[in-house]
């Protein structure tokens, strides 16, 4: 585990051109599914696939990962893609409530605010729980856009550029104006794949490595610290 560099001096240099900050839900913003128990969602949505008298296979009756579950049942039909996405959105809706706010995050959209700098919340969870979020934690005034899951189609959910990049197009900017926030490798990847800088949020010390190893440009424990430097490097644009 290493930074490699002064603690602040890549997050500095990232911040001073980034002129819109894009900001992954799921981990930098919340935990949706905190208060949620999450095995219960699989088996559920494999149910949906079963009432419609589809085999699952054992790869997908053995897995977790909802994107996966979802990415199957496109695979077999349209309809029935829609009719998982549906069930998964509702559970992502009830989720709500009970997810967990990351600290400081506030503190980053009040930066974000001061510094002139438009947010951009970018996520594979439905659109209409993201914005239920945000709306019952009023945030959603300081978010200038939401890029999310509108629907069934598996190809946003496996190439997450896109949702990026699609921000990009709406912000009307260019994508070494932006930075990501993410806290996962594949963020990371999916922010280099769409041209835009990256800042890895690593929740503990074990995560800093595969952020790295991922491409991220600059590391953060904690989004305090982003909140902080947010403050004391604005964009080379206001200079």
């Amino acid at each position: 585990m290493s930074f490699g560099r002064a603690p602040f001096a890549a997050l500095d240099d990232i911040l001073g051109q980034t002129q819109h900050l894009l900001i992954g839900f799921d981990g930098p913003v919340c935990s949706l599914f905190a208060g949620t128990p999450t095995p219960p969602i699989a088996d559920r949505l494999r149910k949906v696939i079963a009432q419609e008298g589809v085999r699952v296979p054992q790869t997908i009756g053995d897995t977790g990962n909802w994107v996966e579950i979802l990415s199957y049942a496109a695979s077999v039909s349209p309809d029935l893609a829609g009719r998982v996405e549906s069930e998964l959105t509702a559970m992502e809706s009830a989720a709500v409530t009970t997810a967990v706010s990351t600290p400081y995050v506030h503190e980053v959209l009040t930066a974000c605010r001061d510094s002139a700098r438009p947010v951009a919340i970018i996520s594979n969870h439905s659109a209409t729980a993201v914005r239920a979020y945000l709306v019952l934690h009023d945030f959603i005034g300081q978010i200038r856009l939401i890029t999310a899951r509108t629907g069934p189609d598996p190809a946003v959910l496996k190439l997450r550029p896109d949702l990026i990049t699609l921000a990009i197009t709406e912000l009307d900017t260019r994508p070494t104006a932006c930075a990501l926030v993410g806290d996962s490798p594949a963020d990371m990847e999916a922010a280099h794949a769409a041209g835009a800088r990256s800042i890895g949020y690593a929740k503990s010390f074990r995560d800093i490595d595969h952020l790295i190893d991922a491409g991220a440009g600059a590391i953060i424990l904690s989004m305090a610290d982003l909140a902080l430097r947010l403050r004391a490097r604005p964009s080379d644009s206001e200079l």
